[in-house]
């Protein structure tokens, strides 16, 4: 979690929001080697540990709950970039929701998230929130942040005011409970066994509001490349690829795929070996099928293409495609292009 492959959309919100509260961006900031103009920055990522860090600099000098919830709450889904664009485009919320699911790797995760059916009402639930190795404030802090960012983004994907009936909360009551139901605008019960955001069923069968046939099935298209569509295998090989894939950013770092796997550079290199293969052909192949991806996709340039896949220019990109798949990216774009105007 120490590598930056998170675009840094929420330590945005959430030195916005601390402004609000008398502090500074670097009284935020601290220790996470990041400054505010870095924020805005579409080059720039930020990792799991650099947000936490910049959490506990916020509890240590703001401990008034009113912050998360606000700062939960800015956070729109139009910020997650591909990632919410498809949920927005989903055909009905139940469609979005599975795909939050399914893809939440992409959303700088605090925590892992799950919906089920309980007698006619849908429910959030949060399943390794009392198993990760959090300190209760950052705990509680985090959590607070999570609700205001579930409620935000089911009224966007709902794109009606769908209030939850009532949340349940695992944190125990705190000192101005009111805040909570004042920003969520429902019933909040505090020191429950585990957190639980519940809404009337029905809110399932709503349409989000940028549904399109032709923009949902390139998103899904493109996002299915992006998370896993391509097959890899079985093995170590498989689950490198997989990690690179599923990725935000682009992987080109051995380092930060064994830290994933919790084994060293050298013991990674030494099992791909064994196998046949290594890193860097793996990350080639991966990138070569991301590409393919987009080209097919349409919407992105060719430029577009290699600076998502981390080429330094647009140069380098044409001649990577070109040595794994014996044709420019141009020339496969039009292909497909002939082909799709063929059927």
């Amino acid at each position: 979690m120490a590598n930056p492959v998170f675009a840094p959309y929420k330590l945005f919100a959430l030195v916005q929001g601390a402004k609000e509260f008398g502090l500074t961006a670097p009284d935020v900031l601290k220790g996470t080697d990041l400054r505010e103009d870095m924020l805005d920055d579409g080059k720039v990522h930020s990792s799991v540990r650099q947000y936490l860090v910049a959490c506990e600099n916020v509890i240590r000098r703001c401990d008034d709950l009113l912050l998360p919830l606000r700062v939960g709450k800015s956070i729109h889904l139009s910020a997650y970039g591909l990632y919410g664009f498809a949920l927005l485009s989903s055909a009905t919320v139940r469609a979005g929701f599975d795909f939050a699911v399914r893809y939440h790797s992409l959303a700088t995760p605090m925590f892992s998230i799950a919906w089920h059916i309980d007698a006619g009402h849908f429910v959030w639930t949060f399943p390794d929130e009392g198993r990760l190795g959090y300190s209760r404030p950052l705990r509680r802090f985090l959590m607070t942040q999570q609700l205001g960012q579930h409620v935000t983004h089911v009224h966007d994907i709902a794109h009606v005011e769908r209030e939850p009936i009532w949340i349940d909360v695992a944190f125990e009551k705190p000192a101005r409970p009111a805040i909570f139901e004042q920003e969520l605008g429902c019933e909040v019960r505090f020191a429950k066994s585990s957190t639980a955001i519940v809404y009337d069923m029905s809110i399932l069968d709503d349409r989000p509001p940028m549904t399109n046939p032709v923009t949902h099935a390139m998103l899904r298209e493109t996002c299915e490349g992006l998370i896993g569509a391509v097959e890899y295998g079985g093995g170590l090989a498989g689950q490198v690829a997989r990690l690179i894939m599923e990725s935000p950013a682009p992987v080109t770092n051995m380092g930060w795929v064994a830290d994933r796997l919790a084994i060293t550079p050298r013991t990674l290199r030494r099992r791909l070996a064994e196998q046949g293969t290594t890193f860097s052909a793996i990350s080639d192949q991966v990138r070569s099928e991301l590409a393919k991806k987009y080209l097919e996709a349409g919407g992105f340039s060719v430029a577009d293409i290699g600076d998502l896949l981390g080429f330094s220019d647009t140069k380098n990109f044409r001649m990577f495609f070109r040595r794994w798949n014996d044709i420019s990216p141009k020339a496969y774009r039009e292909g497909i292009g002939k082909r799709d105007n063929a059927v």
